[in-house]
């Protein structure tokens, strides 16, 4: 599925132009960029951290931050964008023992940024000369990110979907989704938590807006700011949909279709496309060494007579 979408968002494009473009990539641009996505994990890592602590669960910050950046590398090798949520929340369960509260910190989390998403969309509306079509698309999506966060909110709603995917006999999973569901309401119940998270993931989002505005300074193709900040959330959440390995070929033909309307050419938006990829999967490498070795010293920590 992933091959045949690329081949589809390639089709009729000069690939060896694509390749020209990014090697002609601004080294001062690429560098912001890269700072631009480190500045938004530390961000996310924090404001995680303070939905872990309102469930008792501390951990340092530089633990937040590791386990961060191994989900954000597994995000990049396995199917949508937030594959690498489940390894993340694993290695939490580990560290505090306590698997409702450590998945329930992770969903939470990503349903307020969720959330933020259309948000954020809507404050750069204003500023990036919207069109009656632009504004209704935004609304569209604001809608549908807050409806998955009510979905999880809404007891009713949320227990029943759990009851509907697992069977009746795995009474033990059933328990353990309605705990780590009833984590995620609590935590989120407490309105000047609920508010901070929100802040800082609209942040966060302004931050990633700003990774591909400076992509697209680099290739020559300026966007400003307030049409990323429009744009890329709106990318984001298409890019969730579990039809391709890290969004690839979904992402690509986002790009195409949203910048578009900002005037970028199907070449320039391809290539940025491929160059955040990059970005991200550079700024996450450092994940996969903590993850090995992490599990390196768990395995020597369990070995008889050690």
């Amino acid at each position: 599925m992933t091959l045949a979408l690329l081949l589809a968002v390639c089709w009729r494009l000069d690939l060896g132009a694509l390749a020209r473009k990014a090697a002609r990539l601004d080294p001062g641009w690429a560098a912001a960029a890269l700072l631009a996505v480190l500045a938004a994990v530390a961000l996310s890592a924090w404001k995680w951290g303070l939905l872990l602590a309102a469930r008792g669960r501390h951990l340092p910050y530089a633990r937040l931050f590791r386990h961060y950046l191994v989900g954000l590398f597994f995000n990049n090798v396995l199917p949508t964008t937030v594959g690498g949520d489940a390894v993340r929340a694993w290695e939490t369960a580990r560290d505090t023992g306590e698997v409702p509260d450590a998945v329930g910190s992770v969903l939470s989390e990503r349903l307020v940024a969720g959330a933020a998403l259309g948000f954020t969309a809507l404050l750069g509306l204003p500023f990036a000369d919207p069109t009656p079509r632009l504004a209704g698309l935004v609304l569209l999506f604001l809608v549908l990110n807050l409806s998955l966060l009510g979905a999880f909110l809404v007891p009713r709603v949320a227990e029943r979907v759990a009851a509907s995917v697992l069977p009746a006999r795995l009474t033990g999973a059933r328990a353990t989704v309605q705990s780590t569901l009833a984590s995620v309401r609590e935590s989120l119940r407490s309105r000047p938590l609920a508010a901070r998270v929100f802040l800082a993931s609209i942040a966060f989002q302004v931050l990633v807006a700003a990774v591909n505005a400076c992509l697209f300074a680099g290739l020559g193709a300026p966007v400003s700011l307030a049409r990323c900040v429009v744009y890329t959330p709106m990318i984001f959440t298409v890019t969730m949909l579990p039809v391709s390995l890290s969004g690839f070929g979904v992402r690509e033909a986002a790009y195409a279709w949203f910048f578009a309307r900002a005037g970028v050419s199907r070449a320039d938006a391809v290539t940025a496309s491929l160059l955040f990829f990059l970005v991200v999967a550079l700024a996450s490498l450092p994940g996969a060494p903590l993850f090995a070795l992490g599990r390196r010293r768990r395995r020597v920590a369990g070995a008889p007579g050690t």
